[in-house]
């Protein structure tokens, strides 16, 4: 599902009269805008019609910067909305559905479905970026833009072991990045890794994780807190075990090196992000106990593998009916030599 705001022909022939130096062809009938997790604009669609009422997709690239920056900043006047991507949908069912080891297969016959159905779900995406990107190509006229197309579609790998970073670029053109990168980390997970103990919670469901993402964040004052602190705040999914990343605000993302993209919906150890070590394990079982901790000493890792050595005061919280641990983090200042 992507966030999208449609600027209809009403709103289209407002931008013309508010934007007269910029030419905006009448032939333009619908320009969609597209947005990221974070709100951040990254595409944008535009649709044209003939005087038959015949429609077509329309070229944006020979809009212009100028043009395409002007629509962007009128995206408010447009009608907000989301796309559904059905693809997206049976990748999330593979996803809820995965083998697990629990003891009555040998584990490698395990390792094995599980690999198949992330190569599976793997190939949907594939299938949607090609296609998408396909789409654009079809739309563009410009010669150096079809040919950037092109190699970005020949260049995007038939199998998940082969996705590295240097194929984010082709996924994010079409907002599929965070899937792709949750599949990768399945990909690099034990079949056993989820099994948990009986007082563990059920854990991370994608419904539970938007729902939650959009209650925490609802009111503009809290949103404004989250995301301009200076202070690394994380909120995450409860459980030794099944600790996923729900949302983190910029200065956690630069306190780990790392982008949002990148650690969207990922096991927390897994990530390579957080230590899965007794310290860890105590300050769980404190949120267990006591709802919380102040202070504890604690490590994480940036993305280059340093050891950032941090302070960790964390509450248990309850967000749509559903507990999420809520931490914020202080890194501890190195003595100097």
């Amino acid at each position: 599902m992507y966030a999208v705001t449609v600027l209809n022909t009403a709103a289209l022939s407002a931008f013309r009269a508010e934007h007269p130096w910029l030419n905006f062809p009448d032939s333009v009938t619908e320009v969609s805008v597209y947005f990221d997790d974070n709100g951040g604009p990254t595409r944008l669609t535009a649709v044209k019609g003939d005087a038959q009422g015949a429609t077509a997709p329309a070229d944006v690239n020979s809009f212009g910067v100028e043009t395409i920056l002007a629509l962007v900043r009128y995206a408010p006047q447009g009608i907000p909305g989301y796309e559904d991507c059905p693809e997206e949908e049976s990748v999330w069912n593979i996803l809820e559905n995965l083998s697990v080891s629990d003891g009555s297969l040998p584990i490698e016959e395990v390792e094995a479905a599980r690999s198949s159905q992330l190569q599976q779900a793997y190939e949907i995406l594939r299938d949607v970026t090609v296609g998408k990107l396909g789409a654009i190509l079809a739309s563009t006229e410009e010669s150096r833009e079809r040919s950037r197309l092109e190699a970005s579609i020949a260049s995007i790998p038939r199998s998940l072991d082969k996705v590295d970073d240097a194929h984010k670029a082709h996924f994010l053109e079409v907002d599929l990045w965070r899937l792709v990168a949750v599949l990768r980390d399945e990909l690099a997970l034990p079949a056993d890794y989820e099994i948990s103990d009986e007082t563990e919670e059920p854990g991370f469901t994608r419904d539970l994780i938007e729902q939650a993402e959009a209650t925490a964040l609802s009111g503009p004052v809290i949103q404004a807190l989250f995301e301009l602190s200076p202070v690394a705040f994380s909120i995450s999914s409860i459980g030794q075990r099944n600790s996923r990343y729900v949302r983190v605000n910029q200065a956690y993302l630069d306190l780990i090196g790392k982008s949002w993209d990148e650690i969207r919906g990922s096991e927390m150890v897994a990530s390579g992000v957080v230590s899965g070590n007794e310290a860890r394990a105590e300050r769980l079982r404190l949120l267990d106990r006591d709802g919380g901790y102040s202070g504890q000493r604690g490590e994480i890792h940036g993305a280059d593998g340093q050891v950032i050595e941090v302070t960790i005061s964390a509450r248990r919280i309850s967000v749509a009916g559903q507990l999420y641990d809520f931490e914020v983090l202080t890194r501890v200042d190195q003595p100097s030599s």
